[in-house]
Protein backbone atom coordinates (compact mmCIF):
# COMPACT_ATOMS: atom_id res chain seq x y z
CA UNK A 1 0.00 0.00 0.00
CA UNK A 2 1.44 3.52 -1.45
CA UNK A 3 1.47 6.38 0.77
CA UNK A 4 -0.80 9.37 -0.83
CA UNK A 5 -1.33 13.25 -0.07
CA UNK A 6 -4.18 15.40 -1.18
CA UNK A 7 -3.42 19.31 -0.38
CA UNK A 8 -6.60 20.85 0.80
CA UNK A 9 -10.50 19.26 1.12
CA UNK A 10 -12.41 20.33 -2.12
CA UNK A 11 -14.74 18.37 -4.02
CA UNK A 12 -12.73 16.85 -6.02
CA UNK A 13 -10.01 16.17 -3.86
CA UNK A 14 -12.70 14.54 -1.56
CA UNK A 15 -13.78 12.57 -4.73
CA UNK A 16 -10.40 11.40 -5.16
CA UNK A 17 -9.32 10.53 -1.47
CA UNK A 18 -12.36 8.28 -2.08
CA UNK A 19 -11.07 6.22 -5.06
CA UNK A 20 -7.73 6.27 -3.93
CA UNK A 21 -8.43 5.31 -0.08
CA UNK A 22 -9.46 1.71 -1.38
CA UNK A 23 -5.87 0.53 -2.66
CA UNK A 24 -3.93 3.07 -0.41
CA UNK A 25 -2.89 4.77 2.33
CA UNK A 26 -4.63 8.76 1.76
CA UNK A 27 -4.11 11.64 4.18
CA UNK A 28 -5.83 14.90 3.73
CA UNK A 29 -3.84 17.92 4.76
CA UNK A 30 -5.84 20.48 5.89
CA UNK A 31 -5.19 24.04 6.65
CA UNK A 32 -6.08 23.68 10.48
CA UNK A 33 -6.12 20.83 12.64
CA UNK A 34 -8.81 18.85 12.93
CA UNK A 35 -10.19 15.77 13.85
CA UNK A 36 -13.15 15.83 12.11
CA UNK A 37 -14.61 12.85 9.69
CA UNK A 38 -15.43 13.12 6.07
CA UNK A 39 -18.38 11.58 4.14
CA UNK A 40 -19.16 10.13 0.80
CA UNK A 41 -22.54 10.02 -0.72
CA UNK A 42 -23.35 8.33 -3.75
CA UNK A 43 -27.04 7.49 -3.97
CA UNK A 44 -28.43 6.41 -0.74
CA UNK A 45 -24.92 5.44 0.47
CA UNK A 46 -23.47 7.53 2.71
CA UNK A 47 -19.91 6.03 3.77
CA UNK A 48 -17.11 7.57 6.03
CA UNK A 49 -13.49 8.02 4.11
CA UNK A 50 -10.66 6.00 5.36
CA UNK A 51 -8.43 8.92 5.42
CA UNK A 52 -5.84 10.33 7.90
CA UNK A 53 -5.20 13.99 8.37
CA UNK A 54 -2.72 16.26 9.11
CA UNK A 55 -1.53 19.79 8.07
CA UNK A 56 1.96 20.91 6.64
CA UNK A 57 3.10 22.32 10.34
CA UNK A 58 2.45 18.91 11.54
CA UNK A 59 4.10 16.65 8.96
CA UNK A 60 6.82 14.52 10.21
CA UNK A 61 8.41 13.52 7.07
CA UNK A 62 8.42 14.32 3.31
CA UNK A 63 5.96 14.31 1.06
CA UNK A 64 6.54 11.84 -2.44
CA UNK A 65 3.60 11.77 -4.10
CA UNK A 66 1.37 14.52 -3.35
CA UNK A 67 -2.27 15.99 -5.49
CA UNK A 68 -3.05 19.40 -5.35
CA UNK A 69 -6.56 19.63 -6.71
CA UNK A 70 -7.23 23.24 -4.86
CA UNK A 71 -8.41 26.36 -6.85
CA UNK A 72 -6.76 28.12 -9.28
CA UNK A 73 -6.33 31.21 -7.59
CA UNK A 74 -4.92 29.50 -4.49
CA UNK A 75 -2.19 27.48 -6.41
CA UNK A 76 0.28 29.98 -6.13
CA UNK A 77 0.69 30.12 -2.72
CA UNK A 78 -0.30 26.17 -2.17
CA UNK A 79 2.59 25.50 -4.12
CA UNK A 80 4.71 27.29 -2.50
CA UNK A 81 3.89 26.29 0.97
CA UNK A 82 4.13 22.78 0.51
CA UNK A 83 7.31 22.63 -2.22
CA UNK A 84 9.96 22.70 1.68
CA UNK A 85 7.69 19.64 2.35
CA UNK A 86 8.53 17.46 -0.62
CA UNK A 87 11.03 14.81 -0.68
CA UNK A 88 13.44 15.05 -3.27
CA UNK A 89 12.30 12.85 -5.76
CA UNK A 90 8.61 13.48 -5.34
CA UNK A 91 5.42 13.44 -7.58
CA UNK A 92 3.44 16.45 -7.67
CA UNK A 93 0.08 16.17 -9.54
CA UNK A 94 -1.55 19.64 -9.92
CA UNK A 95 -5.87 19.46 -11.06
CA UNK A 96 -7.96 22.63 -11.02
CA UNK A 97 -10.58 24.14 -13.44
CA UNK A 98 -8.91 27.34 -15.98
CA UNK A 99 -5.63 27.80 -16.99
CA UNK A 100 -2.29 28.61 -15.04
CA UNK A 101 1.40 29.65 -15.67
CA UNK A 102 3.01 25.48 -15.45
CA UNK A 103 6.49 27.20 -15.82
CA UNK A 104 5.70 29.33 -12.87
CA UNK A 105 5.83 25.64 -11.12
CA UNK A 106 8.38 24.32 -12.63
CA UNK A 107 10.63 26.72 -11.30
CA UNK A 108 9.28 26.07 -7.90
CA UNK A 109 10.42 22.36 -7.94
CA UNK A 110 13.93 21.05 -8.47
CA UNK A 111 15.06 19.39 -11.68
CA UNK A 112 14.26 15.91 -9.38
CA UNK A 113 10.89 16.81 -9.10
CA UNK A 114 8.25 15.53 -11.08
CA UNK A 115 5.24 17.54 -12.07
CA UNK A 116 2.10 16.06 -13.33
CA UNK A 117 -1.65 17.50 -14.11
CA UNK A 118 -5.18 15.84 -14.04
CA UNK A 119 -8.02 15.96 -15.26
CA UNK A 120 -11.23 14.80 -14.58
CA UNK A 121 -15.07 15.33 -15.48
CA UNK A 122 -16.30 13.32 -12.09
CA UNK A 123 -18.88 15.18 -10.67
CA UNK A 124 -18.78 16.21 -7.19
CA UNK A 125 -20.91 19.12 -4.33
CA UNK A 126 -20.06 19.84 -1.38
CA UNK A 127 -23.26 20.43 0.91
CA UNK A 128 -20.97 20.75 3.49
CA UNK A 129 -17.50 20.89 4.04
CA UNK A 130 -17.00 17.49 5.45
CA UNK A 131 -19.24 15.88 2.60
CA UNK A 132 -18.85 15.29 -0.83
CA UNK A 133 -21.94 14.15 -3.00
CA UNK A 134 -20.61 12.15 -6.17
CA UNK A 135 -23.13 13.53 -9.19
CA UNK A 136 -21.60 11.19 -11.45
CA UNK A 137 -18.71 9.50 -13.33
CA UNK A 138 -16.62 11.18 -15.71
CA UNK A 139 -13.47 10.35 -17.73
CA UNK A 140 -9.92 10.88 -16.08
CA UNK A 141 -6.91 11.65 -17.70
CA UNK A 142 -3.01 12.10 -16.62
CA UNK A 143 -0.48 13.86 -18.37
CA UNK A 144 3.51 14.92 -17.59
CA UNK A 145 4.47 18.54 -17.48
CA UNK A 146 8.50 18.44 -17.22
CA UNK A 147 10.98 16.23 -17.90
CA UNK A 148 11.23 14.40 -14.69
CA UNK A 149 7.72 13.49 -14.77
CA UNK A 150 7.59 11.82 -18.54
CA UNK A 151 10.40 9.19 -17.60
CA UNK A 152 8.01 8.11 -14.83
CA UNK A 153 4.65 8.86 -15.55
CA UNK A 154 4.25 4.74 -16.53
CA UNK A 155 4.88 3.78 -12.93
CA UNK A 156 2.53 6.57 -11.34
CA UNK A 157 -0.17 5.71 -13.74
CA UNK A 158 -0.20 2.18 -12.96
CA UNK A 159 0.28 2.48 -9.43
CA UNK A 160 -2.47 5.16 -8.31
CA UNK A 161 -4.54 5.41 -11.37
CA UNK A 162 -5.31 2.66 -14.18
CA UNK A 163 -6.92 -0.08 -11.84
CA UNK A 164 -9.13 2.35 -9.74
CA UNK A 165 -10.41 5.34 -12.09
CA UNK A 166 -12.74 4.55 -15.10
CA UNK A 167 -12.87 5.73 -17.28
CA UNK A 168 -8.88 6.72 -17.67
CA UNK A 169 -6.08 7.52 -19.90
CA UNK A 170 -2.63 8.62 -19.90
CA UNK A 171 -2.54 11.41 -22.79
CA UNK A 172 1.14 12.20 -24.49
CA UNK A 173 -0.28 16.15 -25.09
CA UNK A 174 -1.74 17.57 -21.77
CA UNK A 175 -1.38 21.03 -23.05
CA UNK A 176 -4.06 20.01 -25.56
CA UNK A 177 -6.59 18.13 -23.22
CA UNK A 178 -6.14 21.56 -20.82
CA UNK A 179 -6.88 23.63 -23.54
CA UNK A 180 -10.37 20.96 -24.11
CA UNK A 181 -11.33 21.21 -20.45
CA UNK A 182 -11.06 25.25 -20.86
CA UNK A 183 -13.33 25.11 -23.88
CA UNK A 184 -15.96 22.99 -21.44
CA UNK A 185 -15.14 25.69 -18.70
CA UNK A 186 -16.16 28.32 -20.67
CA UNK A 187 -18.97 27.05 -22.14
CA UNK A 188 -20.61 25.78 -19.25
CA UNK A 189 -19.82 27.56 -15.35
CA UNK A 190 -19.97 31.67 -16.39
CA UNK A 191 -23.49 31.39 -18.04
CA UNK A 192 -24.40 28.60 -15.33
CA UNK A 193 -23.03 31.22 -12.80
CA UNK A 194 -25.16 34.30 -13.64
CA UNK A 195 -28.12 32.33 -14.35
CA UNK A 196 -28.08 29.84 -11.36
CA UNK A 197 -29.15 27.24 -13.81
CA UNK A 198 -28.30 23.35 -13.74
CA UNK A 199 -25.68 22.86 -17.03
CA UNK A 200 -28.25 20.94 -19.27
CA UNK A 201 -30.14 24.64 -19.14
CA UNK A 202 -27.63 25.64 -22.15
CA UNK A 203 -28.82 23.25 -24.39
CA UNK A 204 -31.55 25.50 -25.23
CA UNK A 205 -31.47 27.89 -28.75
CA UNK A 206 -31.31 30.77 -26.28
CA UNK A 207 -27.62 30.12 -25.24
CA UNK A 208 -26.49 29.03 -28.55
CA UNK A 209 -24.92 32.14 -29.86
CA UNK A 210 -23.63 33.20 -26.97
CA UNK A 211 -21.62 29.43 -26.45
CA UNK A 212 -20.16 29.96 -30.16
CA UNK A 213 -19.21 32.65 -29.89
CA UNK A 214 -17.36 32.65 -26.06
CA UNK A 215 -15.19 29.10 -27.67
CA UNK A 216 -14.92 30.66 -31.37
CA UNK A 217 -12.65 32.86 -29.09
CA UNK A 218 -11.11 30.43 -27.29
CA UNK A 219 -10.20 28.50 -30.26
CA UNK A 220 -8.21 31.27 -31.58
CA UNK A 221 -6.73 32.13 -28.62
CA UNK A 222 -5.65 28.63 -28.12
CA UNK A 223 -4.20 28.67 -31.95
CA UNK A 224 -2.15 32.03 -31.06
CA UNK A 225 -0.96 29.61 -28.28
CA UNK A 226 0.15 26.66 -30.60
CA UNK A 227 -2.56 24.52 -29.81
CA UNK A 228 -4.78 23.54 -32.85
CA UNK A 229 -8.37 23.22 -31.71
CA UNK A 230 -11.37 22.93 -33.91
CA UNK A 231 -14.52 24.91 -32.96
CA UNK A 232 -16.78 22.34 -33.98
CA UNK A 233 -15.12 19.32 -31.90
CA UNK A 234 -15.06 21.78 -29.24
CA UNK A 235 -18.91 22.78 -29.64
CA UNK A 236 -19.77 19.01 -30.09
CA UNK A 237 -17.78 18.43 -26.68
CA UNK A 238 -19.26 21.23 -24.59
CA UNK A 239 -22.59 20.03 -25.69
CA UNK A 240 -21.82 16.52 -24.73
CA UNK A 241 -20.83 17.65 -21.43
CA UNK A 242 -24.07 19.54 -20.66
CA UNK A 243 -26.41 16.47 -21.46
CA UNK A 244 -24.03 14.09 -19.95
CA UNK A 245 -24.47 16.57 -16.79
CA UNK A 246 -27.75 18.30 -17.48
CA UNK A 247 -28.80 18.08 -13.56
CA UNK A 248 -25.46 18.96 -12.30
CA UNK A 249 -24.54 22.47 -10.90
CA UNK A 250 -21.27 23.91 -11.98
CA UNK A 251 -18.61 24.36 -9.17
CA UNK A 252 -19.02 28.27 -10.55
CA UNK A 253 -22.48 28.46 -9.52
CA UNK A 254 -22.38 26.91 -6.82
CA UNK A 255 -19.20 29.47 -5.56
CA UNK A 256 -21.79 32.27 -6.66
CA UNK A 257 -25.00 31.21 -4.44
CA UNK A 258 -22.27 30.57 -1.70
CA UNK A 259 -20.49 33.96 -2.23
CA UNK A 260 -17.36 32.33 -2.57
CA UNK A 261 -14.28 33.87 -5.07
CA UNK A 262 -14.74 31.95 -8.28
CA UNK A 263 -11.83 30.91 -11.06
CA UNK A 264 -13.39 33.40 -13.56
CA UNK A 265 -10.33 34.87 -13.35
CA UNK A 266 -8.37 31.62 -14.94
CA UNK A 267 -11.19 30.79 -17.39
CA UNK A 268 -12.70 33.59 -19.55
CA UNK A 269 -9.82 35.96 -17.86
CA UNK A 270 -7.17 34.06 -19.27
CA UNK A 271 -8.67 34.30 -22.63
CA UNK A 272 -9.38 38.28 -22.55
CA UNK A 273 -5.94 38.62 -21.07
CA UNK A 274 -4.23 36.15 -23.69
CA UNK A 275 -5.76 37.40 -26.79
CA UNK A 276 -4.47 41.10 -25.96
CA UNK A 277 -0.88 39.19 -25.60
CA UNK A 278 -1.60 38.87 -30.05
CA UNK A 279 -3.72 42.29 -30.43
CA UNK A 280 -7.43 40.76 -30.18
CA UNK A 281 -10.06 41.29 -28.59
CA UNK A 282 -12.03 38.35 -27.20
CA UNK A 283 -14.88 40.87 -26.38
CA UNK A 284 -17.51 37.43 -25.34
CA UNK A 285 -15.20 36.64 -22.84
CA UNK A 286 -14.05 39.61 -21.74
CA UNK A 287 -18.01 40.11 -21.17
CA UNK A 288 -19.04 37.17 -18.73
CA UNK A 289 -15.28 37.77 -16.95
CA UNK A 290 -16.73 41.43 -16.25
CA UNK A 291 -20.16 40.18 -15.16
CA UNK A 292 -19.15 37.45 -12.90
CA UNK A 293 -16.80 39.60 -10.91
CA UNK A 294 -19.38 42.12 -10.37
CA UNK A 295 -21.50 38.88 -9.12
CA UNK A 296 -18.68 37.86 -6.63
CA UNK A 297 -18.91 41.32 -5.26
CA UNK A 298 -22.59 41.72 -4.99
Amino acid sequence: MSDIYILGCGAVGLLLAEKLSHHHSVTLITRTASKQAFFFIDGKQRRQLNVKMTTLEDLSGKIHTCIVPVKAYQLVSAMEALSPHLSHDANVILSHNGMSDLNHFNSILQPTQALYFLSTSMGGMKPDNNTVIFKGPGLTQLGACNAQAKNQITELYDRYFMQYFEPIELTNDIAEVRWQKLCVNIAINPLTALMQCPNGALQTPAYATQVLKLLNEACFVAQCEGVKLQLATELARAYKVMALTQHNTSSMAQDIKLKRRTEIDAICGYIATTAKKYGYQATENETLWQQVKIKEQA
